[in-house]
């Protein structure tokens, strides 16, 4: 009998404790593949944007190695329309979820999302900078 007790308590604590997600699901921007140095078209609500990787800073800890922290790799990327163009300075931290930032081109307020820098460091090379390529979307905000 305590058995059954003990074995119901658990269940009602492990259920008690489950975890529910009440925030309502964000739509999943499809992010397009920007080489560097290419200038590349890019979505962003009807609006046709040009977007072109300037540089590249990679401090990322290299997969086959072991470091304090995992690093980042900045990015400076420019965004152009049809009249007019921007820098947009981008700090990409692989676990993080706020690889975004914020910038105006013609009057509109957008924001550039980094999902991926490709390719991830490997020791003992580096990785050249025509062989970088970011995932990117854009939305208007």
């Amino acid at each position: 009998m305590k058995k059954t007790i003990l074995l119901a308590l658990m269940c009602i604590a492990a259920i008690a404790c489950d975890k529910k997600e009440d925030t309502a699901p964000q739509p999943e921007l499809n992010a397009i593949s920007v080489p560097y140095r290419q200038a590349t078209k890019v979505s962003a609500s009807g609006t046709d944007l040009k977007v072109e990787l300037k540089e590249v800073t990679d401090s990322r800890c290299p997969i086959n190695a072991s470091c304090v922290s995992a690093g980042s790799a900045k990015l400076v990327l420019t965004v152009s329309d049809a009249t007019s163009e921007v820098d947009v300075s981008v700090e990409f931290e692989g676990g993080s979820k706020d690889n975004a930032q914020e910038f105006q081109l013609g009057g509109a307020t957008y924001i550039l999302s980094v999902s991926e820098v490709l390719p991830y460091p490997e020791l003992p090379k580096s990785p050249r900078l025509e062989d970088y390529k970011i995932g990117v979307s854009i939305e208007k905000k």
